[in-house]
């Protein structure tokens, strides 16, 4: 395991090694001079309602394509999609899902990016119209991710490219890499997109967008705010740094703002500007909108996210789920829903309890010696109800009957003077209702005791190891003697 770890951490370094000793191009000529320019833009209305910081915080499937090591932070299977109106009748679609690799530390992810432009205008040499021209372009990425132990993650993947245009088309491939570490509320990250990347049209081949970038983060879970600070050196475009925050409302309403500012850009390239966005959660679902106003390359623009979370309910957490708690509620309420009064319990409770057995052996004897008394030929009726005082006197001096007095009574129906005895109650046998039990109160926070497991906290407190690590915001399940962990809600599907 430890091995293992180790190399993926020298595959995600090696990889951003290469790409920080690349020559740099950013800005200058070399701006706006890569194919696949559509690659630039970015997905996630989560995202980039942040202005596009999110390498050291985020926690979803739209950060993972800006950082794939964030796909550790995938508690249990994601689907998103999200949609974006782009100006000049241009248009984007994102699909992507991601999850664990069976029950290891290992994530998996996928995505497709659909981008097309709207109707141009062709042109010949004589700058005659020819008519509309359609362009579309498609991304498919593959990723995988892992954490190094409590700190640290790592994560690959790889990309292919494929661009269209009036009959002409060309493709090609790239990948990524990406380290994530968390220090209690800071995080730190290095990510890559598009290394190695070019796109072959015949024999002519461009470079692919080609992106190094570092990011800082700062998060306080009590209160649902984030904090987050991204440099971004594309290899041909503008350098920028991206600002962004959200603060998380009852786990349910996300409000994010965000600013990114372009490095070197000439006055008239509008490649800086502010952004907005909301998030809010709904049963298994989360729903998310960016606007970036006017002032940046994307002027205008509007974007709607969908992301779907089989089995759990959305909150728990920065842009994390809760799992639903209505079931537990009730739980606590079944017992004293279920039982009823003392007073009304009790006779119902002593009637059924001797109605087995001691039915037929006590009512034959408290019959048959009463008949011999002259009462029994003068009124047959009244041995039904007195005979209970007399037979027990008769009996009364054999310490056999004196036990079978108690429940001869209960044979017919028993007057209200016998439930009173509530001392014997409590005895097993005489048919007590049993006490309804405690609810035993779930502490917020627990601390992990010698010897400890996370596993073994997770069965003590009825949820799953993933979730407390979501909700500490861990990249490993090891615990230490005395670590404070935070207790996500009790699972409500059955194991």
């Amino acid at each position: 395991m430890r091995r293992a770890a180790c190399s993926w951490g020298r595959a995600a370094l090696g990889a951003l090694l290469v790409a920080w000793a690349a020559p740099a191009h950013a800005a200058g000529d070399a701006a706006g001079t890569a194919a696949g320019g559509f690659l630039s833009l970015g997905t996630g209305a989560s995202v980039l309602s942040m202005g596009g910081a999110t390498l050291a915080s985020g926690n979803d499937l739209a950060s993972a394509s800006w950082n794939v090591a964030s796909l550790t932070r995938l508690d249990g299977l994601q689907i998103s999609l999200a949609h974006a109106p782009l100006p000049a009748g241009a248009s984007q679609d994102w699909l992507a899902a991601g999850g664990r690799v069976g029950s290891s530390e290992t994530r998996w992810g996928v995505q497709t990016l659909f981008h097309r432009e709207g109707d141009i205008e062709g042109r010949d040499a004589a700058n005659n119209p020819t008519g509309p021209i359609a362009a579309t372009d498609v991304a498919v990425g593959l990723r995988l991710a892992r954490s190094l132990g409590r700190l640290a993650s790592a994560g690959v993947g790889a990309n292919w490219t494929h661009e269209s245009l009036a009959g002409a088309s060309g493709s090609g491939a790239s990948f990524d890499a990406g380290v994530r570490s968390d220090f209690g509320p800071f995080g730190l990250a290095v990510a890559a997109r598009h290394l190695g990347g070019t796109m072959r049209y015949g024999s002519a081949r461009y470079d692919l967008p080609s992106v190094i970038a570092v990011g800082a983060s700062w998060r306080e879970e009590e209160r649902g705010l984030r904090v987050a600070a991204d440099f971004e050196s594309p290899a041909r475009y503008y350098s920028s740094v991206r600002l962004g925050g959200e603060w998380l409302w009852r786990d349910r309403v996300a409000l994010r703002a965000g600013y990114r500012l372009a490095l070197s850009a000439p006055a008239d390239v509008q490649a800086s500007g502010v952004a907005f966005g909301l998030g809010l959660g709904l049963s298994t679902m989360w729903l998310d909108y960016s606007y970036l106003p006017e002032g940046s390359e994307a002027a205008g623009e509007h974007r709607m996210g969908f992301t779907f979370r089989p089995g759990v309910l959305a909150g728990a957490g920065i842009g994390g789920v809760r799992r639903q708690e209505r079931p537990a509620r009730a739980s606590l309420r079944s017992p004293a829903a279920a039982t009823p009064p003392a007073d009304a319990a009790t006779p119902s409770a002593a009637a059924a309890a001797p109605t087995p057995p001691p039915k037929p052996k006590v009512t034959a004897p408290a019959i048959a010696s009463p008949p011999a008394p002259p009462a029994a030929s003068a009124l047959p009726a009244t041995p039904a109800s007195p005979p209970a005082s007399p037979p027990a006197k008769g009996v009364a001096p054999s310490p056999a009957p004196a036990a079978s007095a108690a429940p001869a009574p209960t044979n017919h129906a028993p007057p209200p003077a016998q439930p009173a005895p509530s001392s014997d109650s409590a005895k097993p046998g005489v048919g007590a209702p049993p006490a309804a039990p405690v609810p035993v109160v779930r502490p917020a926070v627990v601390v992990a005791a010698e010897g400890e497991t996370m596993a073994q906290i997770a069965r003590r407190w009825d949820t799953s190891v993933a979730a407390i690590m979501m909700t500490n915001d861990l990249v490993s399940d090891r615990v230490v003697t005395g670590q404070k962990l935070k207790l996500p809600p009790p699972r409500t599907t059955p194991r």
